[in-house]
């Protein structure tokens, strides 16, 4: 069975391709939920990550979100390690879970490229992916725009993608989608 990967940057429209993919049968890894239940479960990423940044990682038994944040944005090498603890982690798991699809953002950048066959990249404008963050997460524009300056630029996950689809709240996702889905099946 061939694997496949959805990926695009930050407010491109991935998980609205995974729920139009869940609509067809097929149901995706979503790596980043993954990652937060990992985190939670795994006592291997637990520890790492107390020795990593420090015993307020986890307060009362839970992780403390803002102090990982904080961590993480500090610096791209927090941001590293944070990765190479979580990352392998979170690769066993899709593996494990036999699953043939996934969404993942970082795929590239993680590697976890390298588990898939084949790759769908969602693509859409910048000013559209600035007001779907500011609309979904109810965030200034700056912080959009650093948020989406913290990934990997689109076109360069669109070169290295087997396939685009374009959000652009124009374009037929649904047909360009099946035209993809008779390609990979």
């Amino acid at each position: 069975m061939t694997k496949v990967a959805v990926t695009g940057g930050i407010g491109s429209g991935k998980s609205y391709l995974c729920k139009l993919l869940a609509d067809r049968g097929i149901i995706v890894y979503d790596c980043d939920k993954a990652a937060k239940r990992l985190m939670m479960e795994s006592c291997k990423i637990r520890e790492q990550l107390t020795a990593v940044v420090g015993n307020n990682a986890y307060i009362g038994g839970k992780l403390n979100k803002a102090v990982i944040s904080s961590f993480l944005l500090k610096s791209a090498d927090n941001a590293k390690k944070i990765n190479q603890i979580v990352h392998p982690v979170v690769a066993e798991d899709f593996v494990a879970s036999n699953m043939t699809w996934m969404e993942c953002a970082l795929l590239f950048s993680s590697g976890f490229n390298k588990l898939v066959d084949k790759s769908i990249c969602v693509t859409a404008p910048l000013d559209v992916r600035i007001s779907r963050i500011i609309n979904r997460d109810h965030i200034s524009e700056a912080k959009a725009r650093e948020w989406i300056n913290n990934q990997m630029p689109q076109q360069e996950m669109r070169a290295l993608s087997d396939y685009e689809i374009v959000n652009d709240g124009t374009a037929d996702v649904n047909a360009q989608l099946d035209r993809i889905l008779k390609t990979i099946y």
